[in-house]
């Protein structure tokens, strides 16, 4: 146990996890709580890598390798800056963690196994997943401009989903506490039933 909190927002691709995310860091530092925005994968060197293979720069990994590097930075990532900022008090808000490992990477590879390859990690407080359907979020990216990246397809998603949801029961079956939320409304009605469920845990 540390003095510490662990938030974590999880989602499909257009759930608004980044957004949500780094609009509760902006509400718990206008509160005078020291909050730490950080988010998975990283712009360490492992993540800043990973990123480069969903963006395509590299050819096509396949979900298990990509698997060990999801883990492999958020062993670096607990390590160097979720542990350090817990034990010194502050909230950690961090927009993805282990459960989007199992989400995507379950794809091509066994749910089981990807569990289990993460089954060590330090487990957030709090679990907020956003919940919104596969069209929806991703007519959200079309919206962004941004170029499609690696999952970003409606069938795909839907498959993303479905895996979040039974990534979300075994977790719930351990004793974690995630939270659904409908994130297919508008970001002011999302991020005040957040604020509400964070409040509520601090």
């Amino acid at each position: 146990m540390t003095p510490g909190l662990f938030i974590v927002l999880e989602g499909i691709d257009g759930a608004g996890t980044t957004t949500q995310a780094r609009l509760l860091a902006e509400w718990l530092r206008s509160r005078g709580r020291e909050a730490v925005l950080t988010a998975e994968p990283t712009a360490r060197p492992v993540g800043a890598f990973i990123r480069q293979i969903l963006q395509g720069s590299f050819p096509e990994a396949d979900e298990t390798t990509m698997a060990f590097l999801f883990a492999a930075d958020r062993a670096d990532h607990l390590q160097n800056v979720v542990i350090p900022a817990l034990y010194a008090g502050r909230i950690v808000v961090s927009d993805r963690h282990y459960l989007s490992s199992v989400a995507y990477q379950s794809l091509r590879a066994d749910m089981a196994w990807v569990e289990s390859i993460n089954t060590g990690f330090y487990r957030p407080d709090l679990t907020l997943f956003l919940d919104v359907d596969p069209a929806v979020g991703l007519q959200r990216k079309q919206r962004q401009g941004s170029a499609a990246e690696r999952y970003e397809k409606v069938a795909l998603l839907e498959r993303v989903r479905a895996n979040y949801l039974a990534a979300i029961a075994h977790a719930r079956a351990a004793g974690e506490r995630v939270e659904t939320l409908d994130a297919s409304r508008p970001i002011e009605a999302v991020q005040a039933e957040l604020l509400q469920r964070v409040a509520a845990a601090l």
